[in-house]
This record gives C-alpha cells, sequence and structure tokens, in this order.
C-alpha cells in the first residue's frame, strides 16, 4: 500500500540504493560490512523490471527521478508478508494450538517498526524470514517420517540458513539454533539409528547453507568487475575463494570496530523498552521513525520476565501450574534458546547499534511468550468464541497500538503535531 512514498531517499537507502544500483549498472567494486545475498536479491528483481543502476542516492531525502521506488522496495515488502506466515508455521511446529499461533503471526503483521523496515531498501525483511523460515524448514524435516520429504526440507532449511547469513552476520543465529536442535534431539535418545538421522540431516542442511552461500559471493565478484571505492579495503585477485576469505576478514575487522556516533544509535539494554526510535525521513509536516508496536514490545519483554521468573520458581519450588500437563513445554527451549543466541552477542558488540538489531529477538522473545501462555491454558481449544476476553482484549490492544503509532510508519499521514509530541513521551 502507497509503497512508493515518500519518493525520496530514506535512512539506509543511502547506502543499500547504491549497492543495488553497482549490481544494475555500474559494476564498480564496492565494500559493504554485510554480505551481498539480500543486496543481490533486490538487484535482481529491480534488474529484472527495467532498473539499469542510473538512479542517485548521494544524500537523504534525495528525489527518486529514474526508477520508481516501488520496484526497489518489494522485495522488502514480499519478506515483510512472508515473516507474520513463517512466523505462524513455526509456532505450529513448535506445538502451538492454531489460536496462540494465529495471534504471533498477527501480532508481527501489527508491528510499526517492522512494517516501516520492509517497506525500505533495508535488509532486515529478508535477514527475518530467512532465519524464522529456515527454522520451520528444520521442525517440518525432524516431524517427518518421510525420508525424501525429510531431506528436501532439511537441504532447504539450509538454503534459507546460507541465505540468511548471506544478509547479515547476525543470521548465523539460524545455523546455530538449528544445529543445537539437532543435537538436542540425538542426546535425548542416543542411539545408532537417531545418529545416522541426524548426521543426515546435518550434512543436508550444511550443504544447502554452502551452495546458497558461496553462490552468492561468487555472483558478487562475477557482478563487480570495474574499479571502484572497494578496492581501498580489498581488492580481488581473481581467486573466488582466497578473494572470499580475505574480504571476510576485512568485514569482520570493519564491522566490529565502527566507532562513529549516531544520534539515533542506542543501547542494547534499552531496546527491550524500545526507548530510542529511529529517524528515517522528514518532509511538509510528516515524517518516518522506526517505532515499533508498544503492546508488542512492552508486552514482550514483560512476558519474557514472566515466563522467566515461572521457570525458575518451577525448578526450585513445588509450584505447579493449575492447566499445565508438564512442568514446561517441550519446546519452549527452542524459541527461548533463540532468544538469547540472537541477542546476547550483540551485548558484546562495541560498534554503533541501532533499535532494528532487536527485531530478531523481539520475535523469539513473541513465540516464547504466546507458546507459554499457550501452555498454562490462556489460550483454549476450540475457534474464536471458545476464546477467553482477555485474548479479544490483545487483539483489539494490538490494533490500537498500531493505529496510535502508524503516523510514523506512513509518510502520506499528515499529523504534524502528533508525532513530535509522542516522541517526546519516549525521549523523556
Amino acid at each position: 500500500f502507497k509503497l512508493g512514498e515518500p519518493q525520496k531517499v530514506v535512512f539506509d537507502e543511502v547506502h543499500f540504493g547504491g549497492f543495488v544500483s553497482a549490481y544494475c549498472g555500474s559494476g564498480e567494486y564496492f565494500f559493504d560490512i554485510h554480505p551481498p545475498h539480500a543486496k543481490l536479491l533486490i538487484a535482481g528483481v529491480s534488474a529484472l523490471g527495467g532498473y539499469r543502476g542510473d538512479q542517485s542516492f548521494e544524500k537523504l531525502g534525495t528525489p527518486y527521478t529514474r526508477v520508481s521506488p516501488t520496484l526497489l522496495r518489494l522485495v522488502p515488502a514480499l519478506a515483510g508478508i512472508l515473516i507474520p506466515l513463517a512466523l505462524f508455521g513455526l509456532m505450529l511446529q513448535l506445538g502451538a494450538s492454531p489460536m496462540a499461533a494465529f495471534l504471533a503471526g498477527l501480532a508481527i503483521l501489527l508491528d510499526n517498526g517492522l512494517l516501516l523496515q520492509t517497506r525500505v531498501i533495508a535488509l532486515d525483511g529478508i535477514l527475518l524470514v530467512a532465519i524464522f523460515g529456515a527454522l520451520l524448514c528444520h521442525l517440518v524435516a525432524a516431524n517427518s517420517a518421510n525420508r525424501v520429504r525429510r531431506t528436501g526440507f532439511a537441504f532447504l532449511a539450509g538454503a534459507l540458513a546460507g541465505l540468511a547469513v548471506g544478509s547479515k552476520f547476525t543470521g548465523l543465529v539460524a545455523i546455530g539454533l538449528i544445529g543445537l536442535c539437532i543435537a538436542v534431539e540425538f542426546f535425548q535418545r542416543p542411539t545408532w539409528k537417531r545418529f545416522r538421522v541426524a548426521a543426515s540431516q546435518s550434512v543436508w542442511v550444511l550443504s544447502g547453507a554452502v551452495a546458497v552461500y558461496a553462490s552468492g559471493w561468487a555472483l558478487h565478484f562475477a557482478l563487480l568487475t570495474e574499479p571502484g571505492y572497494g578496492y581501498a579495503f580489498a581488492v580481488p585477485g581473481g581467486e573466488f575463494l582466497s578473494d572470499t576469505v580475505h574480504l571476510h576478514r576485512v568485514m569482520f575487522g570493519v564491522n566490529y570496530g565502527l566507532a562513529s556516533p549516531h544520534p539515533d544509535s542506542s543501547p542494547w539494554w534499552s531496546w527491550p523498552l524500545m526507548l530510542r526510535p529511529i529517524f528515517s525521513w522528514s518532509g511538509t509536516k510528516v515524517a518516518l521513525y522506526f517505532l515499533g508496536n508498544p503492546l508488542l514490545w512492552w508486552g514482550s519483554s514483560l512476558g519474557l520476565v514472566v515466563v522467566a521468573t515461572n521457570l525458575i520458581l518451577l525448578r526450585v519450588t513445588d509450584l505447579e501450574l493449575p492447566h499445565a500437563q508438564k512442568p514446561s513445554p517441550a519446546r519452549l527451549w527452542i524459541p527461548l534458546a533463540g532468544y538469547l543466541m540472537a541477542f546476547l552477542p550483540l551485548v558484546l558488540v562495541p560498534r554503533v547499534l541501532f533499535l532494528y538489531h532487536y527485531l530478531t529477538p523481539l520475535l523469539f522473545g513473541l513465540c516464547t511468550v504466546l507458546l507459554w501462555l499457550d501452555h498454562v491454558g490462556w489460550t483454549r481449544a476450540g475457534s474464536w468464541t471458545a476464546q477467553r476476553w482477555s485474548y479479544h482484549a490483545a487483539i483489539a490492544a494490538l490494533l490500537v497500538g498500531f493505529l496510535a503509532m502508524s503516523p510514523f510508519s506512513f509518510a502520506f499521514i499528515r499529523t504534524p503535531e502528533y508525532p513530535r509530541g509522542v516522541l517526546d513521551l519516549f525521549s523523556r
């Protein structure tokens, strides 16, 4: 809906738009701290749509004159459409009820921050759909008794995990979590047969990941054949493999050492509370800010505290939950481990970080909270009419939160005083 607005360069489009233009037109060798795969997807669709890389992305607010911004924003938007569906399927594979799975997908659908981040040229939407799609495919493979189906979904899980790492290095959480799942499944009941299944799954997952990851880098070097500013960081010598290894060393070093301050950066501890929004663009009496749905961000943060507290109390006391069959759902550990694996490494990163770096932990945290609530009986068996009033109240609150934050998400809403007033509340 109105994906082409604003018809101006927005926030990180300054960088990613320029990279896409190099793939589609000039072929000038550039350097980026992120792998090329998500940018290549955006560039591929843009090239199919007729873009030849002649649009300027010199600075924030530059008008789109040579191409429709809708074309360049199409792939992130498609990823944004797929994320709620992937989360819905993942929740079902984790053992959640359809009503809990639906609420997870709806909550993400109504998050303003993710909405904005998938309506511009950015990598996060592709990263998220790849991470959660990879985990979904792995669980489908693990739950399948058919060998061909199991093999196919394991390879697809690996391919999506390779795409996740190829979008941003934080996508390594996909490979790490799938590997952890395979290890836990085996060590629960270690037998020779289960070892062969685990080994087979590992081989197919890694095969898919390596195939996608290597292909992306090969295409990257094949398209960027002209000299460019990237030579200041690493000059390709023609040997694919050695160039890739060397470039990774440089990328990790530059990424880790980024120290330039930014007015919209924020420390990791502030992300669950959504304390500092990100300014993306402003026009005449309108503005775009990365700002999430308060019910989702604050509610999931509070929910994680409640879940962690209850899990600890259940372990150290004789406390029992009245509606629960077991002390905790069998697969609750998977999204909880995903949350920790996606969040804790960022605590150690000294470079400037932003609120959108919390998107992956946010989705894992939402899955954790709703899976636990489903387990303790908050959701009920049956359809809409069988659900308790608080379930419907949560949906209503999500809608209210979405509408309240919508002036920050759509540039066509003209509310000159409203955005600044609400932002003042967050800055206090």
